[in-house]
């Protein structure tokens, strides 16, 4: 299979924009206001993405310009990142976290003219440093709830929020959109990711189209099918590039994104929620492991022995592929009331960033939980490698996704080569990845 064949007709825009009107009175993402979950329709999600198209048109927002995005995770971060990609705009995320001085080098860097911030934390941030930034030419705040009446004086730029932003809409402008969507390319900028600088100075890694149509098709190769019966949790940053590539396929399938912005309520949400795939840290399911035989220790002795004789039963089923009568009863006892505390629907939790200890994987795949451990790197579109359905060694970081080559350098570095791999560094031409 050719690259070009790989990445056949698999825009993500295209898709996006097929899944709206294919499941247009399904739900596209949920998301918790006023402490009730609420619900936005396909058809919604994608009359607001038009809208922020339209809006950006409306400021004179060129072809692969920059829009930034600094913010926790909220229906509104996906909104606006589509928005700005319909149009031929490269979307560059800054992490709700990050200093004041943080988000100028990346705001400066990118050279962003527009800054979507979240809650008031990142809008105090982008004001102290604006007045640094001269090629920035507005802010939309996204949720905060301080009054911008008190700001607007003193601010050397446009500041507004979301919906007055969305109110610049105008019907004039979709003759433009539909130009713009009519002339993307694979080759357009998708993003610019950038690096922890933990070793420098932060670097802008630069994905096109292809990388992220890569990662759709060898997602769909090596993965379980996803379809709109499915749900996502997604409470890691849509900064960092394991959940922004992961959300956008979930998209791509048709499912549905839930977001959270509060990763403390983390348990509660998989309750509420029962989501099938979500994506997360070692360090969240090493919590888990924990505190599950942390009880398990303090319980009576005839307790803990169905316990161990349940997870040893699970993890036999796991390794055999096969169900009998011992698995039925410890599944009934034990194992479920386990996934139960996942929400009890979950299918697929890809997991990366950090080593996962084999004990741990082992555990959670014996309760029934298919864990998928993988290697990835921003310059790689995320994955590289994860744990096959079946037949994997725990000690391993899986086994290489469709399409994508690795070998082991003179100095032990890790050699990846694919249509996942960066086209380089931003304004970095001479850089060599690492």
């Amino acid at each position: 299979m050719t690259q070009t064949d790989f990445n056949a007709y698999l825009h993500l825009i295209d898709q996006v924009r097929e899944r709206s009107q294919q499941l247009s009175a399904k739900t596209a993402l949920r998301f918790k206001q006023d402490n009730r979950w609420e619900q936005m329709s396909w058809a919604t999600f994608q009359q607001q993405i038009d809208q922020i198209s339209r809006s950006l048109l409306a400021h004179n927002i060129q072809g692969q310009d920059k829009i930034g995005i600094f913010a926790h995770n909220m229906p509104q971060w996906t909104i606006a990142d589509f928005g700005a990609l319909q149009i031929r705009a490269v979307t560059v995320p800054i992490y709700a976290t990050n200093t004041a001085k943080q988000a100028e080098f990346i705001i400066k860097d990118a050279d962003i003219k527009i800054l979507f911030v979240g809650d008031n934390e990142q809008l105090e941030a982008a004001l102290e440093i604006v007045e640094n930034c001269p090629q920035l030419e507005k802010i939309v705040v996204m949720r905060a709830l301080q009054n911008l009446d008190e700001i607007r004086p003193l601010a050397p730029f446009q500041i507004e929020h979301w919906d007055h932003f969305i109110a610049r809409d105008s019907i004039e402008y979709q003759t433009e959109l539909e130009q713009r969507l009519a002339e993307k390319q694979l080759t357009d900028l998708f993003t610019l990711i950038y690096t922890s600088g933990t070793t420098g100075e932060p670097k802008g890694v630069i994905l096109d189209f292809s990388n992220i149509a890569h990662q759709l098709k060898a997602h769909d190769l090596a993965l379980p099918h996803i379809d709109h019966h499915d749900s996502s949790l997604s409470f890691l940053p849509l900064s960092h590039i394991f959940e922004r590539a992961w959300v956008a396929y979930v998209l791509y399938r048709g499912a549905t994104v839930c977001y959270l912005d509060d990763t403390n309520e983390v348990r509660s949400a998989l309750a509420e929620l029962k989501p099938t795939l979500m994506c997360a840290v070692p360090r969240l399911y090493e919590k888990m492991y924990s505190a599950i035989w942390d009880k398990v220790h303090n319980a009576p002795r005839l307790r803990r022995r169905l316990f161990k004789w349940a997870i040893r039963t699970g993890e036999k089923a796991a390794f055999q592929g096969k169900k009998g009568l011992s698995y039925l009863i410890a599944d009934k006892l034990v194992l479920s009331k386990l996934r139960a505390l996942l929400g009890g629907n979950i299918r697929i939790m890809p997991c990366g960033g950090a080593k996962l200890e084999p004990l741990i994987g082992r555990f959670f795949h014996a309760i029934g939980i298919n864990l998928k451990l993988g290697y990835g790197m921003t310059e790689t579109t995320a994955t590289v490698s994860c744990w096959a359905e079946k037949g994997f060694n725990f000690n391993s970081i899986g086994t290489l996704m469709p399409n994508a080559e690795v070998k082991i350098g003179e100095e032990n570095e890790i050699l990846v080569r694919g249509g996942m791999v960066m086209k380089g560094y931003y304004k970095k031409p001479e850089e060599p990845p690492r």
